[in-house]
């Protein structure tokens, strides 16, 4: 009875030796694979974010959802359900609104990715729709390479494939025009 028990003892070491030899994956890489998902550091529904300088309001973020991610490659706060930027002038004045569905904010770059039904608004009632914005906060830029319309402060409606901006639209590039642009001819009287 000694000897079977022995045998049967052997036999489950020798299978469980078997088994760590013969797994594939190495600790390292087993950590590798998971330090490279995506998991959430903070989160949040209906957050407000401020960014200030020197003690003024910059920028204010809204949110439906908030997820802060990090991982070994890359650092970001995403917004899946999208929300709201106003920006605002040295003086407190309100200086701009940037809404959209989706949006994801790489904190070390200072660039924000906007999608999905993007509205950007001046305080002068300029217009931009597109479905992808980016906005470079460090540059004070707003771009897009996609569909773009824009309604100017007196009604104009402008079209084509591609924009760039400062983030005060007051000097906007339309590329790829395919709108009808009326200029009054003060020539003629």
């Amino acid at each position: 009875m000694k000897n079977i028990n022995n045998i049967i003892k052997s036999i489950v070491i020798l299978s469980g030796i078997t088994m760590l030899l013969s797994c594939e994956n190495s600790i390292k890489e087993v950590q590798s694979i998971t330090s490279n998902e995506k998991t959430p550091e903070r989160s949040g529904k209906d957050v407000e974010f401020i960014f200030t300088d020197s003690t003024r309001i910059k920028y204010r973020a809204f949110a439906v959802e908030f997820i802060d991610v990090k991982t070994e490659d890359k650092e970001y706060q995403d917004f899946p359900k999208g929300g709201k930027i106003t920006s605002y002038d040295d003086d407190g004045t309100v200086a701009g609104q940037i809404e959209a569905n989706y949006a994801k904010h790489f904190t070390s770059d200072q660039l924000w990715e906007l999608r999905n039904k993007v509205i950007a608004v001046s305080d002068d009632g300029k217009t931009i729709n597109t479905e992808l914005m980016y906005w470079d906060q460090s540059k004070g830029l707003i771009y897009s390479d996609q569909y773009v319309r824009i309604t100017t402060d007196d009604g104009q409606v402008l079209e084509g494939i591609g924009f760039s901006s400062d983030d005060k639209m007051d000097k906007i590039t339309l590329k790829k025009v395919t709108g009808e642009v009326y200029l009054n001819d003060e020539t003629e009287q």
